[in-house]
């Protein structure tokens, strides 16, 4: 694992939005190579919700107040996101429910990395945004199951 030197909240975030980016790509490079087209949908449909999640941090680093993004972090989180990554080989004949279980594997890496924030850090307005992350991060993940089933079903 990379060990990251997170100054402030505004670099957790921005390194957030280089995950999703990442991640993003990588659905992006296993769609191309897909042969399923129910799996080929599935990609293009969290390759979507990756760039609406990148999205979504940007605005809020926009709307947020500066002195929440200035908050300093005394920490190095050891969520291991870009091994998650590395160990997710792209094979063309991947399941539905392969890439549903790595999805979810870059889901729950995202919010165990946020929940680190929330235990870290003492300042309630820096809680109560990554709380607001790790809720909005398990409603996709619901939002996916419930995609993945409706897929199931076609």
């Amino acid at each position: 694992m990379q060990n990251r030197s997170f100054e402030q909240v505004k670099d957790v975030l921005d390194y957030s939005k280089q995950l999703h980016a990442q991640i993003r790509q990588y659905y992006d490079a296993l769609s191309e190579q897909s042969v399923q087209r129910r799996v080929k949908m599935l990609l293009d449909y969290l390759s979507r919700h990756e760039k609406n999640m990148e999205q979504s941090l940007d605005v809020y680093e926009q709307e947020a107040k500066g002195s929440v993004l200035d908050v300093w972090l005394q920490y190095a989180p050891s969520t291991d996101i870009e091994g998650v990554l590395k160990r997710c080989v792209i094979k063309p004949s991947m399941s539905v429910d392969e890439v549903i279980k790595i999805a979810l594997e870059f889901d729950d890496a995202l919010v165990e990395l946020y929940k680190e924030v929330v235990r870290e850090v003492d300042d309630d307005r820096v809680k109560a945004a990554f709380k607001n992350l790790i809720e909005m991060e398990n409603q996709e993940k619901f939002t996916l199951v419930r995609s993945a089933i409706q897929l199931d079903d076609m």
